[in-house]
């Protein structure tokens, strides 16, 4: 679900990959790094274009 979420960012670290709830900032019913799957969201909102969330790379 997280993956075609207009509020859902990739985090990639050398050694992992998180997906980062922009809501959370702002709602705190929403966890800033939820568990996988995400299977039903109040706050789920469909891209704009209907793909991926782009990415994030960190230390780069």
């Amino acid at each position: 679900m997280c993956a075609s979420c207009r509020h859902a960012r990739v985090v990639t670290t050398p050694r992992s990959r998180f997906w980062l709830c922009s809501l959370a900032a702002v709602d705190p019913r929403f966890e800033k790094y939820p568990r996988l799957p995400v299977l039903a969201c109040p706050g789920y909102e469909v891209t704009p274009e209907g793909g991926p969330a782009p990415a994030e790379d960190a230390g780069e």
